[in-house]
Parts: structure tokens; sequence; C-alpha cells
């Protein structure tokens, strides 16, 4: 049996019996929610989003609204399947009075503190498009909470959580007034099926195994890929990067140009404009992002690393895992180049003024996250590498709609030249961080 966890029995010890019963419910708060690392990478970003809404309505961006209340409101909700994943995986949670009880009570208050200020934020603003994103990415948000009741895993793909606010904006222009009524019931539905299926779920060998490979391997565990030839030689071209992530990272080189490819001839044949390349550009970035989160989510296996043959001390290892970080970069705007091209030949929308900024967009965006990311320590220093994503999201999506317009588009290339200097000069800056004061 494992043993209880140090903070958690500090959390409560700290609390007397003189507490009334909210207090009590309360205990342990902050350490539950934002010391605990699975559940404060993701309140991390939730915070990162609240905290953007103040420039956002400040400077009247009020299109960025719906995708920061929507990045929220995910965020908590796979902080709240961490919760109820680990209730179910630590055996010593029944030996603790009152922590079942607090856990529920903290989970339902999260997401109703969340959605209350987003409701807030939208009646503030008066868009009532940004509450029905905010209704609908609730309703993904408790799926994927109820779905990992059901079956432990799901809660691996948590990722698809943030993904899926790329099209959240495009199903809710077909919600009309009488449709959000239905959301507004189909999530207090969801709501109680979590609850009471929590109330009733105990130890399970899954939600152990899960919450192992998120304290050891940050969150990433795939069994057998490593048999598919091409992953292992894209495994050996990028080690050491790949070490913390594992077969993933191959696995979402290979996925992303495949998926986009098809997605975009499906588009090309329906006649239905999808954003496929900016979405690729993004895909790119959160894999970059990835890397350095598994890195820091799999702290205890730096010594590990360090201990392999083939590096020639700490300053060997960190070159080794720079000159990798270079050849990732150099890969995706590769598999940028050679998708966009292949695009365009059926779509001719993809101009050679479109493609070289997709392409430096990719290089510049991807640069900026790998530099970046060697300078963090944590998780939460992580989190704020959102703030390149998005801005590198308007940044194309801006650019893209200018370009449509056939106006002067020089200067956006000459911008997208200096931001690719910029990127290497924080790819050197990075590699200076990476690790310093971590390894003897």
């Amino acid at each position: 049996m494992s043993r209880p966890n140090p903070e958690l029995v500090q959390a409560r010890n700290d609390n007397g019996p003189s507490l009334n019963l909210l207090q009590r419910r309360f205990a342990g708060v902050l350490r539950f929610w934002f010391y605990d690392l699975g559940s404060a990478s993701f309140m991390g970003v939730a915070l990162l989003g609240l905290l953007m809404l103040v420039p956002i309505i400040g400077f009247d961006k009020l299109e960025i609204l719906p995708l920061m209340l929507g990045m929220v409101q995910i965020s908590v909700s796979a902080a709240v399947a961490w919760q109820l994943n680990r209730l179910a995986a630590t055996e010593w949670s029944i030996l603790l009075p009152e922590y079942r009880q607090n856990i529920f009570f903290q989970c339902a208050f999260m997401l109703l503190s969340s959605f209350t200020i987003g409701t807030f934020i939208c009646l503030l603003v008066g868009e009532e498009g940004a509450f029905s994103q905010l209704l609908l990415a609730t309703g993904l948000g408790l799926i994927f909470v109820y779905m990992c009741q059901i079956k432990m895993s799901v809660y691996y793909l948590s990722i698809l959580l943030y993904l899926s606010l790329l099209f959240i904006d495009s199903i809710a222009a077909h919600v009309s007034s009488s449709m959000m009524a239905v959301l507004v019931i189909v999530n207090l539905a969801l709501a109680w099926g979590i609850r009471k299926r929590a109330a009733v779920s105990g130890w399970h060998p899954d939600a152990r195994t899960i919450y192992l490979n998120a304290l050891e391997m940050g969150g990433i565990w795939l069994p057998n890929a490593k048999s598919y030839p091409l992953i292992n030689k894209l495994d050996k071209h990028l080690h050491p990067v790949n070490f913390f992530m594992g077969p993933l990272l191959a696995l979402l080189i290979i996925a992303m140009p495949i998926i986009t490819l098809m997605v975009a001839a499906l588009a090309q044949l329906v006649g239905v404009e999808i954003p496929t390349l900016f979405m690729l550009v993004q895909f790119s970035c959160v894999a970059c992002t990835m890397v350095h989160w598994s890195r820091i989510q799999r702290w205890r296996a730096v010594e590990t690393l360090f201990m392999l043959p083939g590096f020639s001390g700490k300053q060997g290892m960190i070159n080794a895992f720079n000159r990798s970080q270079v050849n990732l970069l150099v890969l995706f705007t590769l598999i940028m180049g050679i998708t966009a091209a292949l695009v365009s030949l059926f779509n001719p929308t993809i101009t050679l003024v479109v493609w070289s900024h997709l392409v430096l967009s990719t290089f510049f965006g991807c640069g900026f996250l790998l530099g970046v990311g060697c300078a963090c320590k944590t998780a939460l220093q992580l989190s704020t590498t959102m703030l390149i994503i998005i801005a590198h999201s308007a940044w194309i999506s801006g650019s893209l709609r200018m370009f449509a317009e056939e106006t002067d588009v020089w200067p956006w290339l000459a911008v997208d030249l200096a931001l690719v200097g910029i990127s290497i000069l924080t790819i050197w800056w990075g590699s200076r961080k990476l690790w310093k004061g971590d390894l003897v």
C-alpha cells in the first residue's frame, strides 16, 4: 500500500475541529490544487487565461475573448479530472477524514467558479457568442471528466481538449437561444452524473497506473510504439530531446502532416474552408511546448539521462540536447514547407507568399517556445508560454486575413524575418539556461 502524501496529511492537521463546515470543506485547497504538479499545471493555465482577460477587454480585442474563456474552463475541467483520478489511485485517500468530501466539494467549487466568472464577463461585454462557446467548452470539459470516470485512460487525451478550442467557434455559430437552454440542461446532467459516479468509485488499478505515469513520465505512456522502424529512426535522430517525452514526439511528427493533408483534401472536396495549415502551425508549437513540459514533469529522470553513456559530462549532455532541439526545429519547418507545398497543388489560395509566411511563422514560433522552455524550471513558469502561443496565433490569423485582401504583404514578411532572427537569439539564450544549477 502506498504511503499517504505528507503534504496532504499536513493540510489536514493544520485545521482543527473547531472550524465550521465551510471552512473544513476548503481545508488544504491551496496544497491540493496549486502544489500538486498534476493539478497545478492545468490551474496555472487557467489563471494565466484569467489574467489575459484584463488586456483583452481593456484593448477591446473581444474576438479573442471566447478562446480565453474556453481555455479557462477546459483547464479547470482537466484539473478536476486529475483530482478525481488521484482519489481512485491512492489507497490512503480513505484514511483521511473528510478528504474525499473535501475534494468533491472543491471540484464543484472550481467548476462553478470558473463558469460564473466566464458568464459574468460575457454579460459585462455583451458577447452572446462568447457565452455560447463557454457553454460548449463547459460541456466538453464535463464530458471529458465523465469519460475519465468510465475509462481511466481517457485522461491521456487531455491535450485534445485544448485542440478542440479551435473548432468551438464554428460550432457556436449554429447554436440558437433555444439550443443554449438545452446545453445548460445537458451540462447540469453531466455534472450530476459525475458526482454520482465519483461518489461510488473506489480504488482502481488503472487510475494508479495513470497516477504513477504522470509522476514519473509526465503523463505520457505509449507501449509498443517503438516497434515501428520509422519511429525508431526518428527517436535516434531526436535523442535526447525526446528522452522525457518518449515515442509520442515521433508519433506526432508522423501523424500531424498526414492528418493535415487528409483534412485539407476533404475540405477542398466538399467545399468547406478549414484552416488546416494554420492548425498545423499551432500543433507544431504545442509539440515544442510538450517537449519541455515532459522534461519538467519528469525532473527526476534528468539524472538517469545524465548517467547514460555518450555524453562528456554535464555540458556534453546540454550540448546534445540543444543540438537535438535544433534538429526538431528544422524538422517541423521542413514538415510545414512540404505539407503547405502539397496543399497548394489543390488549393490555389496557398500562394508563394502565403507559403513563405507559414514556413517562417513555424520556424520562429517553435524557436521561441523551445528557447523559452529551456529557461523554465517549473510547470507554472512553462504555463506562461501560452502567451507566446496566443500571440503567435493572433499574428498568423491576422496576417492571413491581410493576405486574402491582397494588401501590401512585404512588411509582414519583413517582420517574419526579424522574428526569425529574434527566435534564433532566444534559442541561444535558452541553451545557456538549460539545467543551470540542476546538476552537480
